[in-house]
């Protein structure tokens, strides 16, 4: 019996990361907002957004388990929502927490990041990561 080759023919696709929000500069691109919800059982909802050269924002949102360090471990009830006009976010920061009282419960706590004032991606990403540590660790010490 001769040999079998067992590699695929076709190589599998890399799954994409439908909660990534890359933003490119040299399209004019920068972070837009960023928010965190939270409900009395303790489920997280992380929201981000970014502006386009057009002025529209992309927006992601999704349940989420958080790390010490503010990054997403687990994701679930992924929505993404593609160029839509700036006031899009509030009104999705304010559906998330009607699906949370829809869902019968409470919403603990809520926080809203604001980067359109900061000078460029790499300060706001900076911002973005230090906001997120910061707000993690006040979610992991309200008590259910």
């Amino acid at each position: 019996m001769g040999e079998v080759d067992t590699s695929p023919v076709v190589a599998a696709k890399v799954m994409e990361d439908l909660t990534a929000l890359d933003v490119d500069p040299d399209k004019c691109e920068r972070l837009y907002k960023a928010a965190l919800i939270q409900s009395n059982s303790g489920v997280t909802y992380r929201m981000l957004s970014r502006i386009l050269e057009t002025g529209k924002v992309d927006i992601v949102h999704y349940g989420c388990d958080l790390d010490a360090e503010g990054k997403p471990t687990t994701k679930w009830k992924i929505r993404r929502i593609l160029e839509q006009a700036p006031e899009r976010f509030d009104k999705e920061f304010e559906a998330i927490k009607k699906s949370i009282v829809d869902d019968g419960e409470i919403v603990k706590g809520e926080w809203v990041h604001d980067m359109t004032g900061l000078p460029d991606v790499p300060a706001q990403g900076k911002s973005l990561d230090e906001w997120s540590r910061t707000m993690t660790a006040e979610v992991k010490k309200k008590p259910s």
